[in-house]
């Protein structure tokens, strides 16, 4: 019996080497496949969704697994000192080293102390401290002042060397203010597609070493042609001091009041129109100074700021409320051009996707403007270097570079064009952008918009965009320094006022864009007309579907595979309120959004390059602009008409509102010489009113019967078959509805 009983206590050691633990650093050595048991501390719980990271003292490791097994229900469980031990397999995730799937999971005791976060610099993260907790002092956020969004990342500085933090969707951070001051910084070392990240996992990661600290952005208003004002605030009273320069060195100077608040203003005058300059606030109590981040701020130029809007199909006049909008039909590449001719001293140019066939030659245009001395510069996207053959017809003297291609890039999207930023004449510079890349199909098939401004101060902002990809402000590049996606920070200014109107501007990944869109749509207080070519985001839906609440909300998208939220948003928004493209040959290729376009003094008008997407966020080369205020809105909202009437929708000169059921109508569909019936079920008096496909109204009757029931025949309206708005309206109700006329 003691025989039997020692050989199998020895078959079950032989057996089971896979059980043996090893350290994690051993672990971490095993070849992808490799089965490994490794025991450790947890250093996260749910707050960064379903991976947890463990450490030993040799190391740390992802344990993931999304399958419905025991391990993965007990991976689910595990909080910050969960003392366990784990068995996987070694699997490589987008760069970042995991056991996964999982096999066992053991927990060995509970509420245990975290390691001591290793003290490190940004380029120190690296592969010998990946899953493990770290800490970084003195860090500096380039968005300092907005808040953290999902699924996003944001960069920092420290010790003079730059990171990038990532905040996925449902973080505790989500929604809480970006640090202005420079913290200290504990979290997880992690990776993603051969980029470092830090991860933190609450607000209790970011540590306040001062006892003064900025607590809001440093905003900047009252924008004129020789100064502006910045404002911020502090969480205990201090000083308000500015220093300022050309160049981020702010070799100007400072100018301040020494006066002690917690509210800081300071109008910076003096300048010189249509310039940027650099500012950094700083506010001083007792031996303690809060820094912000250094930023540029654009003074007011002196330039027209006048702007034209073009879009290449087809738009519906009849809703215009201050003036026409434009369609260039099979015209945009000869207007481009046409700007292009124009350039006297400088042309910067970024394309995604550019081939001449089947349009007027735009290379032409760009080799032309090279051989009479504009200083050119040209950058296009490397993924489609091989299908770009535009390019290749560029002469050989035009300076150009491709986008990089390498792990972590996606595309360089942008579709903008600078000209003349510094002419002394501040009437000269233009920034033409967009949705409208530069092929037959884009520029005369695809539903596209351009729009162009003049301003001096925008053209020069987008230069410094360009400068950033570039490497260099002169005309060769400088590959070293230049900067593309995720690697880009957030250096140009954002707000700006261009003939007496609010414009912001921001660039693509570095700025946040995706937060500054739900704000926008957020916004919302009436309507919101909407044309993008996808939607991946969550949380842009989740927006979207809150206005179509009580708001009026309409949109279109390309198709509902690419915008993977249609069922969400179609359910928000409701059936009717959502359409999508129905030629199957094109592209619905805008990025564009209308608030309040009716109201002109409310009124924005979101557009650019930026698809509603992760990657568009994160990870490609993006611009978008907002205009404030303008008739622009309203020039958009009539493309919107034509495009979403095409696909099926109705859209009314009035506000729509949501259906009431106090209100019915039957029957539905009817036959044209029939009679419609109306249920009141309140006994109020109301309104009929029946509009046709284009929104022109055919009937307005007022019932004041206070009868329930009420007949409308519809044989005297000699209305053709077809699809009709009805909208019923007494003084507490309205209801909304399409009736289809059948022969």
């Amino acid at each position: 019996m003691k025989k039997t009983l020692l050989s199998l206590f020895l078959f079950l050691i032989i057996s089971a080497p896979s059980f043996a633990q090893i350290p994690i650093a051993n672990a971490r050595q095993q070849i992808s496949g490799t089965s490994v048991t490794v025991r450790g501390v947890i250093l996260n719980g749910p707050e960064l969704g379903i991976i947890r990271y463990i450490q030993d003292p040799t190391g740390g490791i992802g344990l993931y697994d999304a399958t419905p097994s025991a391990a993965a229900a007990a991976l689910a469980l595990l909080n910050r000192g969960d003392s366990v031990i784990a068995t996987g397999v070694i699997y490589d995730f987008q760069t970042l080293l995991e056991l996964s799937p999982l096999t066992n999971i053991t927990v060995v005791s509970t509420s245990n102390s975290l390691p001591t976060p290793q003290l490190i610099t940004p380029n120190q993260m690296d592969e010998s401290r990946e899953s493990e907790l770290v800490r970084i002092n003195n860090v500096s956020f380039a968005a300092g002042g907005s808040t953290f969004a999902g699924n996003t990342t944001y960069d920092f500085t420290a010790s003079g060397q730059s990171g990038v933090i990532y905040v996925r969707t449902g973080s505790p951070l989500v929604g809480t203010q970006i640090p202005v001051s420079s913290v200290n910084l504990v979290g997880i070392c992690s990776q993603y597609s051969g980029i470092y990240q830090l991860l933190p996992r609450d607000i209790n990661d970011f540590i306040f070493p001062l006892d003064i600290n900025i607590t809001s952005a440093v905003n900047t208003s009252n924008i004129v042609n020789d100064g502006f004002n910045l404002s911020w605030t502090t969480d205990i009273a201090g000083s308000s001091y500015v220093k300022y320069g050309l160049t981020p060195n702010l070799e100007l100077g400072f100018l301040g009041n020494a006066a002690l608040s917690t509210t800081h203003s300071f109008q910076l005058t003096g300048l010189e129109p249509g310039k940027i300059y650099y500012c950094q606030a700083f506010s001083v109590a007792e031996n303690d100074t809060a820094f912000a981040p250094i930023k540029p701020y654009g003074t007011k130029s002196l330039s027209s700021g006048n702007i034209k809007v073009y879009f290449n199909a087809s738009v519906n006049n009849n809703y215009a409320t201050a003036q026409n909008a434009i369609q260039l039909f099979e015209a945009i590449d000869d207007t481009l051009i046409a700007y292009i001719d124009r350039a006297e001293q400088s042309l910067d140019v970024t394309i995604y996707d550019f081939d001449n066939t089947n349009i007027s030659n735009i290379s032409t245009a760009i080799n032309a403007a090279q051989e009479r001395g504009v200083k050119v510069r040209f950058i296009s996207d490397g993924s489609l270097e091989a299908t770009n053959f535009a390019v290749s017809e560029l002469l050989p003297t035009v300076p150009k570079i491709l986008s990089p291609t390498g792990t972590g890039y996606t595309i360089m999207h942008n579709k903008f064009v600078v000209i003349d930023a510094n002419h002394s004449n501040p009437n000269k510079p233009i920034v033409w952008t967009g949705a409208t890349n530069w092929t037959d199909r884009q520029i005369n098939r695809d539903p596209n918009n351009v729009i162009i401004i003049q301003d001096q101060t925008l053209a020069r902002n987008y230069k410094l965009e360009f400068d950033e990809m570039w490497g260099d402000t002169g005309v060769v590049a400088n590959l070293t320094n230049s900067r593309f996606g995720q690697y880009k920070t957030d250096n140009t200014p954002h707000e700006f006022i261009i003939n007496g109107k609010r414009v912001q501007c921001f660039f693509s990944p570095s700025d946040g864009v995706n937060s500054k869109l739900i704000e926008t749509i957020n916004a919302t207080t009436s309507e919101l007309y909407f044309a993008s070519m996808l939607i991946t985001r969550v949380d842009i839906a989740d927006a979207l579907n809150n206005v179509a609440i009580n708001r009026t909300c309409l949109g279109i998208v390309d198709n509902p595979s690419t915008t993977t939220m249609y069922n969400y948003l179609l359910s928000g928004m409701g059936a009717g309120n959502l359409v999508t493209n129905i030629d199957a040959n094109e592209y619905m290729h805008h990025k564009y959004l209308t608030v309040e376009q009716s109201n002109i003094p409310q009124s924005i008008l979101w557009t650019g390059s930026h698809n509603w997407s992760s990657n568009a966020n994160n990870r490609n080369d993006e611009n978008t602009l907002i205009l404030y205020g303008t008739e622009f809105a309203n020039v958009y909202f009539q493309e919107f008409v034509s495009r979403y009437i095409e696909a099926g929708g109705i859209v009314l000169n009035e506000k729509q509102f949501a259906q009431n059921s106090d209100l019915n109508l039957f029957p539905n569909p009817c036959g044209k010489s029939a009679s419609l019936n109306f249920l009141n079920l309140d006994n109020q008096v109301y309104q009929i009113s029946i509009y046709d496909i284009n929104g022109k109204n055919i009937l307005t009757k007022s019932i004041n019967d206070l009868s329930k029931f009420q007949q409308l025949s519809l044989s005297e309206l000699n209305l053709v078959a077809g699809v009709y708005m009805v909208k019923i309206a007494t003084e507490k109700n309205v209801l909304n509805t399409k009736i289809i006329l059948t022969e």
